[in-house]
């Protein structure tokens, strides 16, 4: 167990001037104690570098990052599809609440005052507000005062909404009435919400279930008499090769294991919506997800069990997924997963897309979602063995499966015996869940991997030997092949999977797409039209290997399951970037998309089926204008050694004029390809009609507001190539020509000054910008974020890398820039969260790499983030880094001094 409470640190910086000065103090939007280091109202760098407090950056930094956006989200759509429903609050943390104290127990972040996850505490959301898209109309719903809001979920019908009020010592389930606004308390018993973070309503909607702080609680677990330490840390590795990534967290000792326990033991609960009447369901124990049946008589719990492991995360712990019946008598195991300490994976129930034909568990389990029962998927042996003629075994409608080939005893070598392949099933589970209990709902091939049900519950789709299948549910018989190029909604996503360009279908194909849906009660229901024939498909169609001059284009058509015949609704423009969020029925007849071009912000406009007037929902403010409106280069440069091409984005300032040569900063992360194909295909989804917006979110995602700082800013691909598994043999030798080449056509097309050239990574960038900088001299200065600079620390692999260092030995050690921290010889910024959980960037990485650095006297500085992960989620730090970033680039970069002459 950690308790964090980090003092500031900062790291000494010798080569700079050291005269004493006075900060003045501000308050920000974040409520976070700033500095202002300036000097008569001009930015100071030299004083910004050396503040050991939180400060603030140059000011129209300060005003891109701390603007309010605005929400242009259409995703939480009530049953009755009237209203769209959004949280409200800052975009960013408050350091307040990330400070809070916690404990880290293998992975699992606890707030310890308040019985919860620590992204719970940390929720920057304050209030719920309902949208609606027809009428531009909004409604705020009450909420507790002082509260933080988090997991606001639709009743079933649509008529409540219920969601976490959390306060600084607990948190609490409310429900707040859509018609009225006003909001209630369910139970004075807090929750304990430290894995299950959310709140489900029964089917019938009478009801919440959670998981509640057990009344009779015992005490706190402490390490001995007087709580302290009552023995050593004992490790024994028994002989096991046990390979594991470098985890940030892991349990230490029995009194973790104890606190794991504690905090994480929870009574299962049932809240009567109306009444507010509380009934326990079976006794206190280590809830790790739950879900009730439609009217709340059953229970299905997924429970943490022990034995607990000091090599893994909690994610890896074994886990016990059961049927509960009203009292908690466990009725059915319906799944079992031991502790895996051989992977590094988490894992967890349900389906993935590839099911092998031997599994025959119960997979995928799920309420029936249009009646009483349990749904799962499961494969059934083939049957005896078959008559040899014949071929192989058909799926449905002509999809293949799998036949197994045997030969029997006492027969020839070559007579063999064909066994009919196994079968997938769709099977439905009734009370009392007995093993008689089930009816095959379908049979089809052993590539059975998900269903989902039409909004009607007339019509099941189900995705079966890479073919979707449309199945009359009471006329089971009755099958249309839908196409191997149709695709169900992914299963947890939003309203079609994940919306956007991410969750629609991709393809050069233009009829590749994702059936439409709804999510009500944590389940998709794909829409059908009134004529019980309708489906709607959305997908994006890639333009390939002409996507540096063809924008992908999002479209949505109407389809006849019957024959298959199509509609088109909607179709993106070329020089625009349309794409469907949500319908707002059936039918599809009125729906809500976002739109976006390159010289227009992404906004929400509501549509109509085959029309082209549209109604704009929202109004984006470009709170960068500085930065949408650079100007923006994109060329490929060629490596000398071996002509391999590559591409390179440059933003100029915009008031840029040729001839003008900047100072320039290179961000890049390179990545790792087979062959040349693999490279280019990598490209085939950018977006060349996206807005160059300034996202809300972390520094590290946002590196191109430094062309608002007078830089030109260069995004190059860095393609590392090589044999499959061996591609970081040629990693350094490909990052240097790479970098080279880049420079190389930069200052020869006029737009940096070779003199004054910096560079910067976070993560895996990072980690590659100092090897960088240990490998060339181009550079003046570097920014390495929260990365990892010495392969031995990683022993078992890192990034794409799967050998071990045993195994490449040189490579490692090739690949760690600590190693040549002498050849290094720019001004190096490390920063570094505190509480870096990423695996394999553990903060001592920065900690030593600095410590070579001081030792070696190399110019240097080091600044640690309290509260922070892998990247910085609040005001204060986010503001802190940029000033950070842009001082140390101003003064090592922008302003370099001049090379020495070079006397004959």
């Amino acid at each position: 167990m950690s308790v964090f409470s980090p003092k500031r640190l900062a790291a000494p910086l010798a080569l700079l001037a050291a005269a004493p000065f006075s900060v003045a103090m501000a308050q920000n939007a974040a409520g976070a104690a700033t500095s202002a280091p300036a000097t008569n109202g001009s930015w100071d760098p030299q004083r910004a570098l050396r503040a050991e407090t939180f400060i603030k950056p140059p000011e129209n930094i300060e005003r891109m990052v701390m603007t309010p956006r605005v929400d242009i989200s259409f995703e939480n759509q009530s049953p009755d599809r009237r209203w769209f429903l959004r949280p409200t609050g800052a975009d960013r943390g408050d350091i307040k609440a990330y400070g809070a104290p916690h404990i880290w127990l293998g992975g699992l972040q606890v707030d310890t005052r308040a019985n919860r996850a620590r992204s719970v505490t940390t929720s920057n959301r304050s209030g719920i507000e309902l949208v609606d898209p027809r009428t531009g109309s909004t409604r705020a719903l009450q909420v507790p005062a002082g509260a933080s809001i988090s997991a606001p979920v639709w009743s079933p019908t649509g008529s409540h909404v219920a969601f976490i009020a959390n306060f600084p010592t607990a948190s609490y389930a409310y429900v707040a009435d859509v018609n009225t606004g006003k909001s209630t308390r369910l139970s004075e018993r807090p929750l304990l919400a430290t894995f299950v973070t959310d709140l489900e309503f029964t089917g019938d909607g009478k009801h919440v279930v959670t998981v509640l702080v057990p009344t009779a609680r015992g005490a706190l677990p402490t390490h001995g008499a007087g709580d302290i330490e009552d023995g050593p840390q004992v490790r024994l590795t028994e002989s096991r090769a046990v390979p594991q990534p470098v985890h940030f967290s892991l349990l230490k000792d029995p009194h973790d294991k104890a606190q794991l326990t504690y905090y994480t033991t929870g009574q299962v609960a049932l809240i009567d919506v109306r009444s507010k009447a509380v009934r326990n369901i079976g006794a206190p124990t280590m809830v790790r997800d739950l879900s009730a049946s439609h009217d709340g008589a059953w229970v299905r719990v997924t429970r943490m069990v022990e034995p607990f492991s000091y090599l893994v995360p909690v994610n890896n712990f074994g886990t016990v997924q059961e049927l509960w019946d009203g009292t908690g008598k466990v009725v059915s195991t319906l799944a079992r997963t031991p502790l895996r300490e051989a992977q590094a994976g988490g894992g967890g129930f349900g389906g993935g897309d590839a099911v092998a034909a031997s599994d025959t568990t119960k997979r995928n389990l799920q309420w029936y979602p249009i009646g009483a029962g349990i749904l799962y998927l499961k494969n059934v042996p083939g049957a005896a063995p078959a008559a040899p003629a014949g071929g192989r075994s058909g799926g449905p409608n002509g999809a293949a499966g799998d036949s197994t080939v045997t030969r029997g005893q006492g027969m020839g070598a070559g007579a063999p015996i064909r066994v009919q392949a196994a079968k997938g099933q769709i099977v439905l589970w009734r009370a009392p869940y007995g093993p008689n209990d089930t009816t095959v709902l379908y049979q089809g091939g052993p590539q059975l991997t998900n269903v989902a049900f039409s909004t009607d519950s007339t019509t099941m789709f189900v995705a079966d030997s890479g073919a979707v299948i449309a199945v009359r549910v009471k006329e089971p018989t009755q099958r249309f092949n839908l196409g191997r190029n149709v695709r169900l909604p992914a299963a947890g996503g939003g309203p079609f999977g994940g919306g956007g360009f991410g969750g629609a279908a991709q393809n050069t194909d233009s009829t590749a797409g994702q059936l439409v849906a709804r999510r009500v009660h944590g389940v998709n229901y794909v829409l059908l039209g009134k004529d019980g024939k309708s489906v709607a498909l959305t997908g994006t169609r890639a333009p390939g290997a002409n996507w540096y001059k063809q924008a992908p284009r999002p479209f949505l058509d109407r389809m006849d399951i019957t024959s298959r015949s199509r509609t088109r609704l909607m179709d993106s423009p070329a020089d625009t970037y349309e794409s469907f969020v949500a319908a707002l029925d059936d039918d599809v007849s009125q729906f809500v998309v976002t739109r976006e071009s390159r010289t227009t912000i992404q906004d929400a406009w509501l549509r109509s089926a085959g029309g082209t007037d549209a109604k704009q929902l929202t109004k984006n403010v470009d709170v960068g204008p500085e930065v949408s409106g650079a100007i923006s280069k994109r060329f490929q440069v060629t490596r000398p050694r071996d002509g391999t091409k590559y591409w390179v984005d440059v933003l100029l300032p915009r008031d840029w004029k040729p001839g003008q040569k900047l100072p320039g900063i290179i961000w890049f992360y390179p990545r790792e390809y087979s062959n040349l194909q693999d490279y280019e295909r990598s490209r085939y989804t950018t977006n060349i009609n996206a807005f160059r917006a300034v996202p809300s979110a972390r520094p590290a995602s946002a590196q191109w507001m430094f062309v608002s700082q007078g830089y030109a800013f260069i995004q190059p691909d860095i393609p590392i190539y090589g044999d499959a598994g061996r591609m970081n043999d040629n990693y350094t030798r490909d990052l240097k020509e790479n970098l080279d080449a880049v420079i190389n056509a930069a200052v020869d097309s006029g737009f940096v000054d070779r003199d004054r050239m910096g560079l910067g990574g976070h993560s895996y960038g990072a980690f590659s910008t100092v090897n960088a900088m240990s490998l060339m001299p181009n550079f003046k200065a570097g920014i390495a974020g929260d990365g990892m600079y010495n392969r031995t620390l990683t022993p078992f692999g890192f990034q794409s890398e799967r050998r071990n260092f045993y195994q490449a030995q040189s490579t490692y050690l090739d690949m760690s820039p600590f190693l040549r921290a002498d050849k290094i010889s720019g001004a190096l910024l490390l920063y570094h969260a505190l509480e870096d959980q990423n695996t394999g960037t553990d903060p001592i990485s920065s900690t030593r790499m600095y410590a070579a650095l001081q030792g070696l006297g190399k110019n240097a500085a080091l600044y640690m983030y309290p509260y922070e992960d892998h990247s910085v989620s609040t005001y204060a730090s986010d503001l802190d880094m940029w000033a950070r970033w842009v001082a140390w680039m101003d003064i090592y970069v922008k302003n370099a001094k001049p090379a020495a002459s070079i006397v004959p």
